[in-house]
């Protein structure tokens, strides 16, 4: 099962309908009016109390019950896909925002590896908001599927004490068979505020990528990395000069080259 990429890609497959909410709507009754005519049938609470008699209590409410609810109908959704449902639990779970960081750190810790998948894509969607998890993640490093493991390999760059884990995981997927897999892995090195030669080299391969995707994120970071990307100048030239170059990933690396050069003065 293919989901989130670059920190939502699967997760808009079903996208088709807006959520108009998770709460509940319904316009609420109006109160009932007196009627001073009426007998007295009902014990003021004084009675109540001096009877000894309690009063009804509402039970605590389980913040997560919710949050299972909607993750649950996600996990259900994978073996009968229905485009609506989807499209409706999606956008629910997105609202509840860090609130889900438990329900999906447990998710993590499944037998079922399409609920870490999950799992690992709405943390992931969450970014640093999903600093709770982030031991949670840290386990899933070595899972057996590549999309949990470059979703949580992304989500641990935004916690410093984290990235000599997550950075040797994204490297290695920077070449994966799968192109998403790696596009993600390539956005992601882009969190880094400092780059080493062995990301610089990941990201100058990824310009000659087979993905037109692939390449695209790999030119604009380079912009973004600035004077430590100067190495790559040629690569981009090469990318500029090709007659095969789409209009787009031309324009993409002038204006990488122009800021590299820029930084440069």
């Amino acid at each position: 099962m293919h989901l989130f990429r670059v920190v939502l890609s699967y997760g808009c497959l079903y996208c088709f309908v807006f959520l108009t909410g998770c709460g509940n709507t319904a316009a609420p009754t109006s109160a009932p009016t007196a009627d001073s005519s009426a007998p007295e049938t009902v014990e003021s609470t004084e009675e109540i109390v001096a009877s000894g008699e309690s009063t009804p209590t509402s039970e605590p409410v389980d913040p997560q019950a919710e949050v299972k609810a909607v993750f649950q109908k996600l996990i259900a959704n994978r073996t009968e896909p229905d485009p609506s449902e989807w499209e409706t639990a999606d956008k629910q779970l997105i609202a509840f925002g860090k609130t889900a960081v438990p329900t999906l750190s447990e998710g993590l810790s499944s037998s079922d590896p399409g609920e870490r998948e999950l799992a690992s894509m709405y943390l992931a969607s969450l970014g640093p908001e999903a600093k709770a998890a982030a031991p949670a993640l840290a386990e899933v490093l070595k899972d057996e599927s590549p999309f949990t493991r470059v979703n949580a390999a992304s989500t641990l760059t935004h916690f410093p004490e984290y990235r000599d884990q997550a950075i040797p995981v994204l490297l290695a997927l920077t070449t994966h068979d799968d192109p998403n897999t790696r596009l993600t892995a390539v956005y992601s090195l882009g969190n880094l505020e400092e780059h080493s030669e062995e990301q610089l080299k990941a990201l100058k391969v990824a310009l000659n990528d087979s993905h037109s995707e692939v390449q695209l994120a790999a030119v604009k970071i380079l912009g973004q990395i600035g004077v430590p990307a100067k190495e790559t100048l040629t690569e981009l030239q090469s990318l500029i000069d090709d007659s095969e170059t789409s209009e787009t990933l031309r324009e993409a690396a002038l204006s990488s080259r122009k800021q590299i050069e820029e930084s440069r003065k």
